[in-house]
């Protein structure tokens, strides 16, 4: 009886060390692509992170105030007559009002992309919490 409970043993210890073998490849694998994905903020803790967050919400919520204020019903356009001088110098302004807006604009995106980021890191930390998460992940995932 020994006999036949040690061969069907075996087996299954073959199958276990390649399972084993295929898990720890994997999570190296899997370990290696978590740490190239680019995360500017990977490093910042939690904490720190939050109160970034909302300081750049923060500042978006004032430049979109400021940018709204400065497109809000003043349509930038060019007053005709006057001497060349003055055309030129109309012209400028015009061009001043212009690149102040496009400049708000940039502003507000940039934070925009930056809340953005933040958030996307805050997702990823909480996709592998707790530990034992971010491990089952890293064995199983092909």
């Amino acid at each position: 009886m020994a006999g036949g409970s040690e061969t069907r043993r075996g087996p299954i210890l073959i199958l276990l060390a390649v399972l084993c073998a295929a898990g720890g490849w994997n999570y190296h694998r899997n370990t290696l692509i978590d740490d190239a994905e680019p995360r500017p903020y990977r490093g910042y803790a939690d904490e720190h992170l939050q109160q970034l967050i909302s300081a750049y919400k923060d500042e978006v919520d004032v430049q979109m105030a400021r940018y709204r204020k400065s497109t809000a019903g003043k349509n930038v356009a060019v007053q005709g007559g006057g001497l060349l001088d003055e055309r030129i110098e109309e012209f400028e302004r015009v061009q001043r009002l212009s690149q102040q807006r496009r400049e708000r604009a940039y502003q507000v995106t940039e934070n925009q992309i930056l809340v953005e980021q933040l958030a996307r890191e805050q997702v990823v930390r909480e996709r592998d919490r707790p530990v034992y998460k971010m491990i089952f992940r890293r064995l199983t995932t092909f």
